[in-house]
């Protein structure tokens, strides 16, 4: 296959995180993925290495036209039993930014799709990425999903088709003021209930009962930090140990006002404080250097790509992550990547659409100028 000789003006990055046939917003079935790939192949566009992406994005090393970049958000295990052989079939690559601590440590190693190709194995015997919800024993809705290994991250790796970067250690939100719903406006504590993502925890102590407070990335902002005193009040009127006890609590609307009435007699200050600058960059650099440690670890080289959780970083973190050796940075804000790019790398969500919606966004994406004001248009 041959491709065009022009240089590349802006590198079009995709966006994806579920290669799976459970709808979501951000799941994209394997059969819209392979129409991608396919489409992508056919019209003369290639998904580029990483390695090619750096350095476009950090030296302005030259790139054909028609390239793109291909990434997957999480290190989910969908990625290696669909998107992977896919991507191989129709000679793209692509880059997988991880979750370290969600990657699994048991070496195992699982069939993937290329196995049903070649007749190894049943559909039916691929892992269960298509089904990710469980109920719990209070009835409620909990995802589940599954991880990569460290092994089948290697393996992937070996094949020179999908690279593996950073999404930093635990993809953690924080507290980010003391502000959480008032009367009349829904849920206004933590209670036990359902969840349809899988990253949804707090850095900090989060008891039941604890008042719902506005919540951030945890590269991107300051945290509140809640008060002992706080802690003290719900820990005190709330059930911990069990979660059916706190389930129970909560269906008395008596004793929903007797913890309400506790916690809005405090005053901002008696809720908790943010902490302080120095506390801000030893928690980000903990967390980086955990990230960045592992991935040198398990994969036997470092990484210099840093993708933020949720899209947002913040100069404080983007300080402390030069500092571990991170030179390339991604977010979710959509625009066009010139050569040299590297602060700031753009990347546009990748639908279960079809390939005619997935042509016209590379083409756009592809123009500096019509990226830009298209990503202005979206806002």
């Amino acid at each position: 296959m041959s491709f065009p000789v022009s240089a590349c003006r802006s590198l079009p990055v995709l966006m994806y995180h579920y290669i799976s046939r459970y709808r979501g917003s951000i799941a994209v079935s394997p059969e819209t993925f392979e129409a991608h790939c396919r489409g992508m192949a056919e019209a003369g566009w290639r998904g580029v290495g990483l390695d090619e992406a750096e350095a476009f994005f950090l030296e302005g090393a030259p790139l054909p036209a028609r390239s793109a970049l291909i990434t997957f958000d999480d290190g989910f295990l969908d990625n290696y039993v669909y998107a992977w052989p896919i991507l191989k079939k129709y000679g793209h690559k692509g880059v997988v930014f991880a979750v370290t601590r969600r990657l699994g440590t048991d070496g195992a190693v699982r069939p993937t799709l290329e196995d049903v190709w070649s007749g190894r194995i049943a559909a039916t015997d691929l892992p269960p990425v298509d089904a990710p919800m469980r109920r719990d024993e209070l009835g409620h809705e909990q995802r589940h999903d599954l991880f990569l290994s460290w092994e089948e991250a290697r393996r992937m790796e070996a094949s020179g088709v999908m690279a593996v970067a950073a999404h930093t250690a635990t993809h953690h939100a924080i507290y980010a003021a003391p502000i959480f719903p008032g009367p009349g406006e829904g849920a206004r504590v933590r209670t036990p209930r359902g969840h349809g993502n899988t990253f949804y925890i707090v850095d900090g102590p989060t008891p039941w009962g604890l008042p719902l407070f506005r919540e951030r990335p945890a590269m991107h902002s300051q945290a509140f930090l809640p008060s002992p005193h706080l802690l003290d009040i719900v820990q005190s009127v709330v059930p911990q140990g069990d979660e059916r006890q706190a389930h129970a609590f909560f269906q008395n609307p008596a004793n929903v006002e007797r913890l309400m009435a506790r916690i809005d007699a405090l005053s901002p200050e008696e809720m908790g404080a943010m902490e302080s600058d120095e506390a801000r960059e030893a928690r980000i650099r903990s967390e980086l250097s955990e990230c960045a440690a592992t991935l040198a670890r398990e994969l036997g080289h470092p990484v210099r790509s840093l993708c933020w959780p949720w899209g947002r970083g913040s100069d404080v973190a983007r300080a402390e992550a030069r500092k571990l050796g991170f030179s390339v940075f991604f977010e979710t804000r959509m625009g066009a990547n010139p050569p040299g790019a590297s602060v700031a790398v753009r990347r546009f969500k990748a639908r279960d659409k079809s390939w005619a919606w997935l042509r016209l966004r590379l083409a756009l994406y592809s123009r500096p100028w019509l990226a830009g004001l298209y990503a202005r248009a979206r806002i």
